[in-house]
């Protein structure tokens, strides 16, 4: 599986919830495929890269939407023992909601070129997504809703890693007037949720994190 990556993780409630996301993986081998391909991304594996704020939930992307009827509590009772407390839809995602947090399985091949790493995390071999990886499928998938937290989450992989996030064009491109025209039109909104954000090592001020993402999207076309 290539280089394993041993990293010291930061506590808190992922560690609770990621125990649950591997007992349904785990299910999935005895219901489904013996191999079931997923990663791990989401703001979760961003705060394990950058620490730039606090993320609790678990974020598992699998390629097929057909893996969701594995993970489903309306149909698997290893998940219905996980939470009873869920939302789905069919073709693209399955949430199951928790005390201490969420657990997201969501219907989406990888976008980039390398999309993960092979991590090591409480002795499991886990693939976890890049910072570009986790960027890209934000912005494809739901860049024509822009939120604060994506739009940080941007900002920071513009700041960090601004050459790998341009070879993922291809797929920021696609909502990428929507989002510089939401982070304007809406504003006030955003600005508002921006600022209540559980930040770490990261404070960029609204307008500035803005700023970048318009000046690097529109660098793109």
């Amino acid at each position: 599986m290539g280089n394993i990556v041993e990293r010291d993780l930061p506590e808190g409630a992922w560690k609770d919830l990621l125990p649950h996301a591997l007992s349904i993986i785990e299910d999935i081998k005895i219901h489904g495929t013996p191999d079931p391909f997923w990663t791990f991304g989401g703001g979760t594996v961003l705060m394990f890269r950058y620490q730039h704020r606090h993320s609790k939930d678990i974020d598992i992307f699998v390629p097929d939407p057909q893996y969701l009827g594995f993970v489903t509590p309306r149909l698997s009772d290893v998940a219905a023992a996980v939470s009873a407390d869920y939302v789905e839809d069919q073709s693209s995602y399955v949430k199951l909601i928790r005390p201490e947090g969420e657990i997201d399985f969501v219907a989406s091949p990888n976008l980039t070129e390398a999309p993960f790493e092979i991590w090591n995390i409480g002795g499991q071999h886990i693939r976890v997504e890049t910072a570009v990886e986790i960027v890209a499928k934000k912005l494809w998938h739901r860049g024509d809703r822009a939120t604060a937290r994506d739009l940080f989450d941007l900002s920071l992989v513009i700041e960090h890693e601004p050459e790998a996030l341009a070879k993922a064009a291809k797929f920021l491109r696609k909502n990428a007037e929507q989002f510089i025209s939401q982070i304007a039109s809406r504003a006030a909104v955003l600005k508002a949720q921006f600022a209540v954000i559980d930040v770490l090592n990261y404070r960029p001020a609204y307008d500035e994190a803005a700023q970048r993402a318009v000046t690097f999207l529109e660098s793109l076309k």
